[in-house]
């Protein structure tokens, strides 16, 4: 059986390929298209997903899209006949609604030859989310939250999963969002891409939470672990509010009014006019948000009384208020997808579809390499065909026969403070670069942030770098280390007498967003850090995503580009080293 799963006319558009029950490839339409976030249908993913499996349309059974439009339906008519909102603010999600009951018309279009027999399977989006994280736990039974801006209606949903099976028993509705509440403000404080909520998380760290009673008029925690928003501060409920998320970078109207400028000034035009007290409000959004998900989870844990958590949604990228939970709540494990976002739901769709036919357990996938990957003999082809532009530019090229002489050199020049574009073996799934497409460089040079920014990402200074650690050291440099932690998920404390060995790597508040590394994920990424191990003593290495100012790198030539347009010192393609 073959499931096609799909995230479609929404942020970070995918598609997945579940084949007899396992996840075989998926991909994010922005990394392909090279427009971030886009929202769209995933036609490029698609199409790559089925020639990298050599699988034609005609061979799906299936196709599980994360959307159920009758999710909630009830709820939705109450609303609109309680809230009696302008026709504009519903026409517009009457015409996404059209597009995507409009599935398999899309694909007959774009490529021909679908099967008659192939039917579309509409998944609830939360349910997605959910099933995404449980069926690649480790878990047999957990507790299973979801939180992001909004999906089908709700923003939150939460339930118990045992014997293979994912339930809702809890959602909280439209218009209540901790989603909507950081994304306001982010736009706020000067942040106005869509994503960009990690800038006020890296942000928060360098303020106070002097604003804290101002922001307990806007969200109120209720009892049953729920919250609410004071509406009067917020647009996105209204008939003004807009979303771009046709086939585009996702655009969204400013979602606070007035009221928001009324307790905290007017709001920044841009990042660079920071100051401290807007410091402090990134602190107190960040205190807040947090507050209302242990309050959430307290509740939760209580219910159930079951200590295994799975976490997902957009919100579940939060690793600042992630690496707090087991602190600040009675779980003792938690798990965190690689994707727990949106394109994540695609992956979920197809579990859950998969689940609902076979009433069986999809079979667990535990890596983020998920992408696709190159051959060395491809890129020996892709060297010789840019040889021209490599000697314009008086760069050096050559292949290592030996992997132990390429990680040896490589480490080397780390040490001596070189940047180094890292690209090899399957892509990453989801936003974090995980030592297959990524940017490496020495975590103990203090300035390395700035050397990076200045030579390659010219990012904001008050965003840190990971810390990507061999799993083996991870007790001797972390404090309260719990369990593994694969895909960037968590930030947590450094030891005291290890923060000013790795400054370039840890945050002002002494933390790091730490990536554990094992043989048998990353043979070739873990061996690398060993050997950077036996140069320095220091079993870490600085590691960012592979990109300037766009999607992490998907092809050769992405790479490629990438390191001649920045000042990029070493760039590895599997066994190939190009330098300057």
């Amino acid at each position: 059986m073959i499931i096609l799963g799909i995230n479609a006319y929404h942020p970070d558009s995918s598609a997945c390929l579940l084949v007899d029950g396992k996840i075989k490839i998926a991909i994010e339409e922005e990394r392909i298209n090279r427009v971030k976030h886009w929202a769209g249908f995933p036609i490029l993913s698609i199409k790559k997903c089925l020639e990298d499996q050599k699988i034609l349309l005609s061979d799906i059974n299936f196709i599980a899209i994360n959307n159920n439009p009758f999710s909630n339906l009830y709820n939705k008519l109450k609303y609109v006949i309680s809230k009696r909102p302008y026709f504009n603010f519903y026409l517009q999600r009457f015409k996404s609604l059209h597009k995507k009951k409009n599935i398999l018309q899309i694909l007959n279009d774009n490529f021909g030859g679908l099967n008659n027999h192939c039917k579309l399977i509409n998944i609830d989006h939360h349910l997605s989310h959910l099933a995404s994280a449980y069926y690649d736990s480790l878990f047999e039974n957990s507790v299973n939250l979801s939180v992001d801006g909004f999906g089908n209606f709700s923003s939150v949903s939460w339930g118990l999963a045992r014997n293979n099976e994912v339930k809702i028993d809890e959602r909280i509705l439209f218009p209540h969002s901790l989603g909507i509440f950081y994304e306001a403000f982010t736009q706020f404080l000067g942040f106005h891409n869509f994503g960009d909520e990690y800038k006020v998380m890296g942000l928060s760290s360098y303020g106070k939470p002097t604003e804290n009673h101002k922001l307990k008029n806007i969200i109120n925690l209720k009892k049953k672990g729920k919250f609410e928003l004071n509406v009067k501060y917020f647009n996105h409920h209204k008939n003004d509010a807009s979303y771009s998320w046709n086939n585009t970078s996702p655009k969204t109207s400013i979602l606070f009014n007035k009221n928001i400028e009324k307790l905290f000034g007017p709001p920044i035009k841009s990042a660079k006019m920071l100051e401290d007290f807007h410091k402090n409000i990134a602190c107190s959004v960040q205190n807040q948000y947090e507050e209302a998900l242990f309050h959430m989870l307290n509740y939760i844990y209580d219910k159930y009384k079951i200590s295994n958590l799975t976490l997902s949604g957009g919100c579940a990228q939060n690793s600042l208020a992630n690496g707090k939970i087991i602190k600040n709540t009675k779980f003792s494990s938690i798990f965190v997808p690689s994707n727990p976002g949106d394109a994540g739901g695609a992956i979920g769709a197809a579990y859950v579809a998969w689940y609902n036919l076979k009433k069986l357990r999809p079979k667990r996938n535990l890596t983020a390499y998920l992408g696709t990957n190159y051959k060395n003999d491809e890129v020996k082809n892709f060297i010789h065909l840019n040889k021209d532009t490599l000697l314009k530019k008086k760069c050096i090229f050559l292949e290592y026969k030996d992997e132990k002489e390429l990680l040896k050199f490589i480490s080397e020049e780390i040490a001596e403070e070189k940047i180094v574009g890292w690209f090899q073996g399957k892509m990453e799934w989801g936003p974090r670069a995980l030592g297959n497409r990524s940017i490496i460089a020495d975590p103990r040079n203090k300035n390395i942030k700035d050397i990076i920014n200045m030579k390659i990402k010219r990012r904001e200074s008050f965003r840190p770098f990971a810390p990507s650690i061999i799993l083996e050291e991870v007790n001797n440099w972390f404090d309260n280390f719990d369990e593994e932690e694969l895909f960037m998920s968590k930030v947590i404390k450094f030891k005291d007498d290890k923060k000013e060995l790795v400054a370039g790597v840890t945050h002002i508040d002494g933390t790091g967003r730490l990536q554990t590394v094992k043989f048998k994920d990353n043979p070739r990424f873990y061996n690398l850090i060993k050997s950077f191990q036996k140069i320095t003593g220091v079993p870490i290495l600085l590691n960012t995503s592979f990109n300037e100012n766009e999607p992490i790198v998907f092809t050769l030539d992405n790479a490629l580009q990438c390191f001649l347009r920045t000042e990029m010192d070493i760039l590895v393609i599997e066994n190939w080293v190009i330098h300057r």
